[in-house]
């Protein structure tokens, strides 16, 4: 799906391809937005110039319990 193609028809067939058959128009309309927003961001995006180095790392620490 190109981002000049997202119609709220291809949001509504996306959501059904994942199971999202439930939705009401109003969160479709949701979706639509947020779908264009995260493209029209993530064309903002230098990725060109990224390497592994610049993936995130997120990392999770579990504390010991007192003994």
């Amino acid at each position: 799906m190109k981002e000049d193609d997202v119609t709220l028809d291809a949001v509504r067939r996306m959501a059904a391809e994942i199971g999202m058959t439930q939705l009401q128009d109003e969160h479709l309309q949701q979706l639509l937005r947020a779908t264009k927003t995260a493209r029209a961001r993530r064309s903002l995006l230098k990725v060109e110039t990224l390497g592994p180095a610049d993936e995130p790392a997120h990392v999770y620490r579990l504390k010991r319990e007192a003994q």
